[in-house]
């Protein structure tokens, strides 16, 4: 451990907090700990992230390939430190991280427009605005508007972005194509929709035009209407949605309908159930707590995160129940293949394999998202203990 550690261990000095039954409070706070150290000690000082790295550091990975969605992303798990932790330990370092974003990746679509962009050198299959990481991008910067640390018109004209590759039934397209000048389908992924709708919800915490508001409620009918025509043998888990209805449920006059909160709490109950049959519960396995068709470590904190928001969302104390049990085990797995010492502690590898002799470089490649996710799954349980005083 680095002379950063006495610093964030005052995060943990709270006496009120009871034992947690992820294993015990101590594994849960140790495990927050070391991701924030992880992140801390993969900040370079001009703000990027280093972007992979191998648990074992016996394979160097080149610094060309990078994501900015998923450095929005990680600024993101960073505010979650801030907001639920109640320690700015790590603020500088998001602060400068978040200029890097700004500087490197927020680009001019139009006169009115501005969206997030993924290059094609670094690994994008063209140089795209992306919806989802526009989102990412309102989520990670517009809690920096009351510090003055970024523009409200930036803000505005990203949320502006969003409204303009939504359509007309509430989906989104995924990608514009800056050099083609036009919208696509060429860098796509499930949970784009659900991301830009937290994205005009976080937009909307900081800039109240109804607007964003109405778009993200449009965007979110749309994904739970989806969802009643989808077989649930067909039907894929979609935590950035369950974020989003989440940060729609907390939002004072958000103006839904008895019918529509109705929908939207079937969509989450459903979503959960299915999940809920996937997961390995047998403790003798070395994969308990983890759960069928999802391989990675990755996979499996974003699963907690879903879960995590959707117990915030299901009135049922039995389902609420359930929950609770299967992110116990959820966490406590991610926990258990969490790297703990080296130059890597912190670290979230790929697979739980990372550690045996069958492992591949997959299994062992430690992405700065990896961590990021099982961060935010643990802060996020941290708070639903402490404000329930389990």
């Amino acid at each position: 451990m680095r002379n950063d550690i006495p610093i964030l261990f005052n995060l943990f000095n709270n006496k009120n907090n009871k034992e947690s039954a992820v294993s015990d409070k101590d594994k849960l706070e140790n495990a927050i700990l070391l991701a924030m150290l992880y992140i801390s000690h993969n900040t370079r000082l001009d703000g990027r992230f280093v972007y992979r790295n191998s648990a074992t550091s016996s394979k160097k990975y080149s610094d060309r390939i990078y994501s900015s969605i998923r450095h929005a992303g990680t600024l993101y798990a960073l505010y979650l430190c801030e907001k639920y932790l109640d320690n700015k330990v790590l603020h500088k370092k998001r602060i400068l991280a978040s200029e890097y974003l700004i500087n490197n990746y927020i680009k001019r679509i139009s006169a009115d427009c501005y969206g997030l962009i993924s290059k094609k050198e670094e690994g994008a299959p063209a140089l795209v605005a992306t919806s989802g990481g526009t989102g990412l991008a309102l989520i990670a910067l517009s809690n920096l508007l009351p510090e003055s640390k970024v523009n409200v018109y930036t803000l505005r004209k990203m949320g502006n972005f969003l409204l303009w590759m939504q359509t007309n039934n509430g989906d989104f397209w995924p990608s514009y194509e800056l050099l083609k000048k036009e919208k696509s389908n060429v860098h796509s992924a499930r949970y784009y929709p659900g991301e830009a709708c937290l994205g005009l919800l976080y937009l909307y915490e900081v800039d109240k035009d109804e607007k964003w508001l109405e778009a993200s409620k449009k965007g979110i009918m749309k994904i739970v209407q989806t969802s009643l025509n989808t077989p649930e043998s067909e039907l894929k888990f979609d935590h950035w949605g369950l974020l989003a209805i989440q940060k729609l449920f907390e939002t004072e006059n958000n103006g839904l309908s008895h019918e529509e909160k109705n929908l939207i709490t079937g969509f989450v109950e459903k979503n959960v159930k299915v999940v809920l049959e996937l997961q390995k519960t047998d403790s003798k396995e070395a994969d308990c707590g983890a759960f069928n068709g999802t391989k990675t470590l990755c996979g499996l904190a974003t699963i907690m995160e879903g879960l995590i928001a959707a117990y915030d969302c299901v009135p049922a104390n039995v389902l609420k129940a359930r929950i609770k049990y299967a992110v116990e085990a959820g966490l406590d797995h991610l926990y258990k293949y969490q790297i703990k010492a080296g130059e890597m502690e912190g670290g979230i590898p790929g697979t739980y394999l990372w550690n045996t002799l069958t492992a591949d470089d997959k299994d062992r490649e430690v992405r700065i998202d990896n961590v990021q996710h099982a961060l935010s799954a643990w802060i996020t349980y941290k708070k639903i203990l402490n404000s329930e005083k389990i």
